[in-house]
């Protein structure tokens, strides 16, 4: 859930994405983690 956007801007990291804002760099990552949890 990042609907309301809240974590985006206090994310230490900088990880949190819509999937269609996600940079070109991670798609791959996404497709992973939705085979590993079943989405």
């Amino acid at each position: 859930c990042i609907d309301c956007g809240a974590c985006v801007p206090v994310c230490p990291v900088s990880a949190i994405f819509a999937l269609d804002d996600l940079p070109e760099k991670w798609k791959s990552y996404a497709e992973r983690n939705a085979k590993y949890f079943g989405r």
